[in-house]
């Protein structure tokens, strides 16, 4: 993608972090990048005066925090790209991504994850959110699977997993698929309630066109699963309520969502792989996207991914 002409605003109180970020953008990606630092200096003295393209803000800041900024961004600036950036606990702010409709917050990892950055503005910027390959380095392998039946999921999953390189997920990355597929399948194809699931009919084969793609893809540093159905059933504000219902907590501290079936697979996709990625095409179709590092560790928070177009 050629950046040139595309122009982003950075917003942060740190001037450090601000103009590490910009530096990057700017120098590596070829974009055009603009900085402020806090959401007023961005309303009053930035957008009010260029046309911006994404607008890259941090959570907490003086003055007008991240979310308020990107409120006002929605109402006055509708064609704008929004991003948020945090170094703290992303799970701490899922209530307000379903409150202020923000689908991607990106967190400040040690060492900081520039490739991921750009990848995901990337994505953005273009709308062309599908495909393993927008998450790997050029030159990766990978292998295609068509699933039709929903009875032998643990079967299939072991077909998958068996032609990836050697990773620290194991078991927990069977059990992530196997609840991907499940949502893929039984919710996003056949829609079967959630709620009867003693009544689920599991000996079926879908049609060619039903099936529910995955590729599996891999390079030197990565590997990544895309789980595509096209139902197109699935939205962001539905993701973002199941997975705030898993972090929620009662008065007695358990999380409302505990007795949940529907969205679960979300949830626990999030808690044991590195990345999770949801890409939504409204009534077309979805793809879900898990990665996972093999070569390199990040420390830090897991960021919130879902794109929908």
């Amino acid at each position: 993608m050629d950046n040139k002409g595309i122009t982003l605003l950075v917003v942060d109180d740190e001037p450090e972090i601000r103009m590490l970020i910009a530096d990057y953008l700017e120098d590596d990606e070829g974009y055009t990048v603009l900085t402020a630092e806090n959401g007023k200096d961005a309303l009053d003295n930035v957008l009010s005066a260029h046309k911006v393209d994404l607008v890259l803000s941090d959570i907490n800041m003086p003055v007008m925090k991240g979310f308020e900024l990107l409120h006002e961004v929605r109402e006055r600036y509708p064609e704008t790209k929004r991003v948020l950036i945090t170094a703290y606990n992303v799970e701490d702010y899922i209530d307000m991504a379903l409150k202020y409709d923000v689908g991607n917050i990106f967190v400040k990892t040690t060492p900081f994850n520039f490739d991921e950055l750009s990848s995901m503005l990337t994505n953005l910027l273009s709308e062309d959110i599908f495909g393993v390959g927008r998450y790997l380095e050029p030159g990766f392998e990978q292998r295609c699977f068509a699933i039709k039946r929903g009875d032998a999921l643990d079967k299939d999953v072991k077909q998958i997993t068996e032609v990836l390189p050697p990773g620290p997920a194991g078991k927990k990355l069977n059990l992530v698929l196997v609840e991907l597929l499940t949502n893929a399948i039984f919710y996003g194809i056949r829609k079967e309630n959630p709620e009867r699931k003693e009544e689920w009919d599991y000996e079926f084969e879908l049609f060619d066109s039903d099936a529910i793609q995955i590729t599996a893809g891999w390079d030197s540093r990565k590997y990544a699963i895309s789980i595509t159905d096209n139902g197109g059933r699935l939205q962001k504000k539905d993701v973002l309520y199941w997975l705030h219902r898993q972090v929620a907590h009662d008065d007695a501290g358990v999380p409302v969502g505990i007795g949940d079936s529907h969205g679960r697979g979300f949830f626990i996709a999030r808690r044991y792989i590195d990345r999770l990625v949801i890409n939504i095409a409204p009534a077309k179709k979805t793809e879900v996207v898990i990665i996972n590092y093999t070569a390199e560790v990040y420390q830090g928070s897991k960021p919130l991914y879902i794109n929908e177009i």
